[in-house]
């Protein structure tokens, strides 16, 4: 039976086997394997047991919620005057650049000018066609403060007097001609009425005459001269029946001329209505599009920030169209951290997840990590035209109160920043057997 640990010799003496060498390096050695397997022992369950928190990381720099602004202009010009330089703080509106406008101002002058008197000239004709007393004017020109406006409704209210005046001299003479008719008939209904006066007078005569000579009483000639005055009053007064009709006739064609004449001059006013409105809307989008280039002559900050990269340098200047001469870097935006997403690391990256951002413009020693979250994945990957590399671009916005709690950190936009993204925890033997897992995977897998 071998001796125990720590047995005393066989002489009993326990100060001869303290003394003993031999026995002192036996036991430092159990000792040492004992401490060895407990550490082993504790490292083994760390390793099985301990979580180890995951990270996705990933480098970018700092941007601004509302990215920076590229200042161009849709269809370029001539530069009149620079208002802004580099460095200057601009609000929203604020105008940048004036751009020569001798030709956009007049064409939006003259185009407003002609609007305003087809405006006046519509309502007119608009009036002369429902038969109204008085020109109902637009509300956009009664309101308009515009002197070629105001001289249009002048203009228009000059020219529907004249013509209502000259409607209503015509007018007149129709009924100066149809009163003449109306006189006419009533003399010949008088010449009508003499005559048969006269005719009632002689019809008396002429039979006492037939009847003497009936009797061989008078000539023939007597009674002939008789009955001849008898057919000349009736020819008379047939005649006049016939003047008459045809003065009637006239009259009638005077009302008619009368009521012809005010329904072709609505009918007039009303085709001119219809045709000019058609102008009107034509001119009118000719306008807008005037105004509008009149308006872009002057180039307005969309944001409020900083100017950056002003590429003019004189009056004089060429702006090319949709070619950007200015950048806006927003100052009043949420700042985020833009990075790129590696496409090995994507699976592991979602939206909502926390993150910790570091700066590396700062002190790395003195400077603490940010808190943040991701709140935006690009659905697709991009590439860098420059290195070819892909990435997927994602954007880390930083909690507010980190920022409030340590306000010597300025940050702006284009400052570097290392991201790490937080992933699920793992134990450390997950991380040190994973490339062997992967390894015996794809050795048992089949082609």
């Amino acid at each position: 039976m071998p001796p125990l640990p720590f047995a005393v010799p066989s002489s009993g003496d326990p100060a001869a086997a303290a003394d003993d060498p031999d026995l002192r390096v036996a036991h430092g050695i159990r000792t040492a394997r004992h401490t060895l397997a407990l550490v082993g022992l504790a490292a083994f369950v760390g390793l099985v047991l301990v979580p180890i928190g995951g990270a996705v990381v990933a480098s970018g720099q700092v941007g601004v919620e509302s990215r920076v602004k590229r200042i161009a202009h849709p269809t370029g010009g001539v530069v009149a005057r620079i208002l802004v330089a580099n460095g200057d703080h601009v609000e929203r509106d604020q105008s940048l650049v004036q751009l020569d406008d001798s030709v956009s101002g007049a064409e939006n002058l003259y185009s407003n000018l002609t609007v305003a008197q087809m405006l006046a000239q519509r309502a007119r004709l608009d009036a002369e066609r429902m038969g109204a007393p008085a020109i109902t004017f637009p509300a956009e020109l009664l309101s308009s403060r515009d002197p070629g406006a105001q001289a249009a409704m002048a203009s228009e209210r000059r020219l529907f007097l004249t013509r209502n005046a000259e409607l209503a001299q015509s007018h007149a003479q129709l009924d100066a001609r149809a009163s003449q008719y109306q006189r006419q008939i009533a003399g010949f209904t008088a010449q009508i009425s003499a005559l048969r006066k006269q005719q009632a007078l002689i019809a008396p005569e002429r039979e006492g005459v037939r009847t003497l000579w009936d009797k061989g009483l008078v000539t023939i000639s007597r009674l002939n001269q008789l009955e001849r005055t008898s057919v000349d009053i009736e020819g008379s007064i047939a005649s006049l029946q016939a003047q008459i009709a045809e003065a009637e006739a006239r009259i009638s064609e005077t009302r008619e001329q009368a009521l012809t004449l005010k329904q072709s001059r609505r009918a007039e006013a009303g085709a001119q209505f219809a045709s000019l409105s058609n102008t009107i809307n034509d001119q009118q989008i000719k306008r807008a599009v005037a105004a509008a280039a009149d308006d872009r002559a002057i180039v307005r900050a969309p944001y409020a920030g900083i100017v950056d990269k002003l590429a003019l340098t004189a009056v004089g200047d060429v702006i090319r169209p949709g070619e950007p001469f200015m950048e806006i870097v927003p100052d009043r935006d949420r700042l985020t951290v833009e990075v790129m997403i590696s496409p090995a690391d994507i699976d592991q990256v979602h939206v909502g997840q926390a993150a910790r951002v570091k700066f590396t413009a700062f002190n790395s020693t003195a400077t603490p990590e940010l808190e943040g979250r991701l709140t935006y994945l690009a659905p697709e990957r991009s590439t860098n035209p420059d290195t070819r590399q892909s990435f997927y671009e994602a954007r880390i916005a930083i909690a507010p109160q980190t920022l409030r709690r340590h306000p010597e950190m300025v940050l702006k936009p284009g400052m570097p920043a290392e991201v790490f993204i937080s992933t699920s925890t793992r134990s450390m033997l997950s991380y040190i057997t994973k490339p062997l897992r992967d390894q015996l995977g794809r050795a048992f897998r089949d082609n």
